[in-house]
């Protein structure tokens, strides 16, 4: 049960148990999190059309953006690129149309109330969306490589994919690629890595090799939202930083980002022109937040809730209240397989695959002046029939990061049906 729970909330303690290791060998003495990509600073940026899958055995050269780059006359992004690698459906775990779409398995819910009553909530799936949501997930692979194979796990990429990204096909058509991420066993050490392997370099080729498939074989113009987790943020934010951000066409396309779990520089420093979201109807723009419990904000050594380039408060948006001050009430959806759900006495019985708790979480974003995060606070009662916690608790230093996505999913969801209509009326 417990690796279960691990897979499906994308947990560390179960892999680390089941390499024979133990948090200790987390990461104390630093603040940097592990899981998280450093931006190269090579100076130039490749444009190159490619149908050439990137190598698995070493790091492809660095391709990072130059600082500032001329606006061109719009072209088509692309044009002409066709990998040889995402050509294969196979190497994608969420495409419309596909017969085994993992973001089309069923998304019916129960809402768990404070007196233990049951309602089942019925998934209203878009039917022909106009936008399309572009996923990467997070570290979830146990593959002991330094980087994963392609071959996906149903209790390591597939769950992981189905619990964050399938919820969105609400508002979007989604695509969501496996790559060859930096597994579990390379961020803790347990495994060596080759000398002159760059793990996240062979990372990210993979990425923005099918985020170019996708572009020039299935968005057809089409606006998107790009959406992450811890490294598939960092994965992200790397896309953004040189793909995105001085490509006038694409960023006509760029509904919004989704990048939690990962610590993106206040008010969208990380970008020249895409700002940080402070509306919940902003488009072009990029929300992001890390989760803490209000009663254990992030400890000096945190690993996340500082922007990467200096140190200073990340970037929280609060999902269901953005600009709003103060604490609002949160929307959260778990896949109910590992979850509590009732307390030990009660009788009631959860049969579908997600659950929500309604009125249970509040969130905040709370800049303390070295973090920013997003503190929750869960209305337990122990004289209620309902579960008193929601886990995700790994050490201080990663705070919630299990459930970064869970706790306000139904709210990044609103957020990105509220961004997609504004953007469909403008273009």
């Amino acid at each position: 049960m417990k690796r279960r729970l691990y897979w499906v909330f994308l947990g560390l303690p179960i892999v680390i148990a089941a390499c024979s290791q133990t948090v200790s060998v987390l990461p104390t003495a630093t603040t940097e999190p592990p899981a998280v990509l450093t931006p190269s600073t090579s100076t130039t940026t490749s444009t190159t059309t490619t149908t050439s899958a990137p190598a698995t055995t070493s790091a492809p050269a660095t391709t990072s953006a130059p600082t500032t780059i001329p606006l061109t006359t719009t072209v088509v992004p692309y044009a002409g690129y066709i990998s040889d690698l995402y050509s294969d459906q196979e190497v994608w775990l969420c495409w419309p149309g596909k017969l085994e779409d993992v973001c089309g398995r069923d998304q019916t819910a129960t809402a768990i109330y404070a007196d233990g009553t049951l309602e089942v909530i019925p998934f209203e799936k878009a039917l022909n969306p106009e936008v399309d949501c572009f996923y990467i997930y997070p570290t979830t692979s146990g593959d002991r490589t330094p980087n994963s194979d392609l071959i996906p796990d149903e209790t390591q990429e597939i769950n992981t994919v189905w619990a964050q990204a399938s919820r969105y096909t609400e508002v979007c058509d989604v695509y969501a690629p496996i790559y060859r991420q930096n597994t579990i066993p390379s961020l803790l050490g347990v495994i060596e890595v080759p000398e002159g392997v760059n793990t996240y370099e062979i990372a990210y080729a993979d990425v923005l090799d099918a985020f170019k498939h996708y572009i020039t074989t299935a968005n057809s113009g089409r606006g998107f939202i790009l959406i992450g987790h811890s490294q598939g943020t960092s994965m992200l934010r790397r896309l953004l930083v040189e793909e995105i951000d001085q490509n006038p066409e694409l960023r006509e396309r760029l509904i919004s980002a989704h990048l939690i779990g990962g610590s993106i520089a206040a008010e969208g420093k990380d970008f020249e022109t895409i700002p940080a979201c402070k509306e919940k109807n902003e488009i072009g723009c990029v929300l992001a937040y890390v989760t803490f419990d209000e009663n254990k904000p992030p400890p000096n050594n945190s690993y996340f809730g500082r922007a990467r380039q200096d140190g200073t408060p990340a970037l929280c948006t609060n999902p269901a209240s953005f600009n709003e001050e103060g604490k609002a009430m949160l929307n959260p959806f778990f896949p109910s397989e590992g979850q509590k759900r009732l307390s030990p006495e009660s009788t009631a019985e959860v049969t579908t695959p997600w659950i929500t708790y309604p009125d249970f979480i509040l969130g905040e974003c709370i800049d303390n002046g070295t973090f920013s995060y997003f503190s929750v606070e869960f209305l337990s009662d122990p004289s209620d029939p309902r579960t008193d916690s929601v886990g995700g608790e790994l050490t201080p230093q990663w705070g919630l990061h299990i459930v970064d996505v869970s706790v306000a999913l139904g709210d990044l969801v609103d957020a990105a049906h509220a961004q997609s209509e504004v953007y469909l009326e403008t273009n």
